[in-house]
């Protein structure tokens, strides 16, 4: 096993659990108790909140629960959580010790582990089974080695076997469809999701769509829209999430031949200025939805509309580091030359995207030039 630095592996887990970066920080610091950051939503905005100088009593996939230090109790709901930091706290130091052995000695921090899940408080037990399965996955994505994915998602498995609705189940359930997915091993990954949902109602919107994701991978459009309605649904007040499940809904329609029903769906997303004010835009909607509602656009011939969806496509593509900017460029350079005949700023748009397709995405821009 590779040795692998926790600050910059990848850990799909920042908004459900103590991140190794948190940890190592929390070390420097010397914190005396837990501190937990977390999303509040109210009458509309979405704001960062705090509460420190507790301790972390209970957790599960619906809410975390503390008791503060004149012994106050309260509880924030688990997906809203940004940050959870116990170590200093109400974290073992044996567990402490194990998390920080991760980036040193993979070895002696995954037998450290292994022997942390049967001994210690129910929150250590749960803790030490996922970190350990996080650092099979922490390999996986480092080496890419098959025996790496395979070991993740046995661990990953074993975590939603004694925890299936625990409070890091939403990143074991999606983190282990994934690596079946990266297998190629699809049927396991619809029965990983389908499990998810039916685990407990607090992880039914995710499982949805991730779901929906999967099914849309495999080109079955229908299966994927159910998936996506039903996110969508279970989506409550958090606007960022039906967004994205609303914007793949518009996708989803597209692809099952209702252009005109797609924009209406996309155009909720994407009209809405209140949506993509600072601190409540989620990009990844957004990137979803404009390159969908390009394709809704030049299906019906109308290449203006087509032309400006592709090109703000192309920045939240950019900014959500997603793979489909060479696409929708190229469907911009499309629209222009489609365009050159009514006004000589076309030209000139013509020209400049054909240059950066050139430089950046040739495979795309020969795909372009050999449409007609």
């Amino acid at each position: 096993m590779h040795t692998v630095d926790p600050r910059k592996q990848e850990i799909p887990v920042i908004r459900h659990a103590l991140t190794l970066l948190l940890v190592a920080s929390t070390f420097a610091c010397a914190a005396s108790a837990d501190m937990i950051s977390y999303l509040r939503r109210a009458g509309g905005k979405v704001t960062i909140e705090s509460v420190d100088n507790v301790t972390v009593t209970a957790w599960n996939a619906r809410q975390v629960s503390y008791r503060t230090a004149d012994n106050k109790t309260g509880t924030v709901t688990s997906a809203d959580v940004i940050s959870l930091v116990r170590a200093g706290g109400s974290m073992s130091r044996e567990l402490e010790a194990a998390i920080a052995e991760m980036a040193n000695d993979p070895q002696a921090a995954e037998k450290a582990l292994q022997d942390l899940t049967n001994k210690g408080n129910d929150l250590d037990k749960e803790e030490a089974l996922f970190r350990k399965a996080e650092l099979w996955a922490g390999e996986a994505r480092t080496s890419g080695k098959t025996s790496a994915y395979t070991q993740a998602i046995t661990d990953f498995g074993t975590y939603t076997n004694r925890f299936k609705a625990g409070y890091f189940a939403r990143d074991a359930y999606t983190s282990m469809a994934d690596f079946q997915r990266k297998l190629k091993r699809v049927a396991d990954a619809r029965t990983t999701l389908r499990a998810m949902i039916n685990a407990d109602a607090a992880l039914q919107r995710l499982g949805n769509q991730k779901l929906g994701e999967l099914e849309a991978s495999q080109g079955d459009w229908k299966a994927a829209l159910t998936a996506f309605k039903a996110a969508e649904g279970g989506s409550g007040d958090d606007k960022n999430a039906r967004y994205l499940a609303l914007a793949w809904q518009g996708v989803a329609t597209l692809k099952n031949g209702d252009a005109a029903a797609a924009r209406t769906i996309l155009e909720t997303v994407t009209n809405d200025e209140t949506f993509q004010d600072e601190g409540n835009e989620d990009e990844l909607a957004l990137a979803v939805a404009y390159p969908a509602l390009g394709d809704a656009y030049y299906a019906a011939g109308n290449f203006t509309k087509a032309y400006d969806a592709y090109v703000l496509a192309g920045y939240y593509i950019w900014w959500s580091g997603l793979e489909n900017e060479g696409y929708v460029l190229a469907q911009a350079y499309l629209c222009a030359k489609k365009l050159q005949g009514t006004d000589e700023k076309w030209k000139a748009r013509t020209e400049k995207l054909r240059t950066a397709l050139a430089v950046s995405y040739p495979r795309d821009l020969q795909r372009a030039d050999s449409e007609k």
